[in-house]
């Protein structure tokens, strides 16, 4: 209400200031002051106050209306999180024997443990398969130990596994993402 007050004042003023410069005899007409730039000023003032208060009270969207409104937007399509399927079938958890979905799980990472080596070492196909089957793709013996079958795995983390902190084939596989991960350079910011 008050922006239209000062809005139809200050057309009124606008459109007097215009008659008076276009014909000085309609100040006359009128009786101003003689000073008129100490009206000018006076009436500067106090539309530079009313329009500071009329800031002032401006009502601001509700946070619950923002939410309302948010709510008929259209979802947002996130895309799956690389390795979100592995830390699915790791948080299933141990397993007795190795099941259909550990051994998934193995053949995936060593897909990628392949394609990681051979990009970063430089190494072929066949030497990647070949590290890996016998454990000399890295110094850490838990993580070769999930590639190759004559690799055991450090004895204080077999200590672990039967304290039942971890499972072994659990540690296995965070170890080996560990080094795939610092291998290829790549920060998944997880621990």
């Amino acid at each position: 209400m008050l922006r239209r007050v000062l809005l139809v004042l200050g057309l009124a003023f606008t459109a007097l200031g215009v008659a008076i410069a276009a014909a000085p005899s309609i100040a006359t007409t009128l009786r101003l002051p003689d000073v008129p730039r100490v009206v000018v000023a006076a009436l500067a003032v106090v539309f530079a106050l009313a329009t500071h208060a009329a800031r002032k009270k401006v009502d601001f969207r509700d946070p619950d209306e923002a939410v309302v409104r948010a709510s008929g937007l259209e979802g947002r399509y996130e895309p799956p999180r690389p390795g979100a399927e592995i830390g699915t079938e790791l948080a299933v958890g141990p397993r007795d024997g190795a099941s259909s979905a550990d051994t998934r799980l193995r053949e995936r990472l060593r897909v990628l443990a392949v394609r990681v080596l051979s990009d970063a070492e430089g190494w072929s196909a066949d030497e990647a398969h070949r590290r890996l089957d016998d454990g000399t793709w890295t110094d850490d013996r838990t993580a070769a130990a999930l590639f190759a079958e004559d690799v055991n795995p450090a004895a204080q983390h077999l200590v672990a596994s039967f304290a039942g902190i971890e499972s072994t084939h659990e540690r296995e596989v965070r170890h080996a993402l560990a080094e795939l991960e610092r291998r290829s350079g790549v920060d998944a910011g997880g621990d």
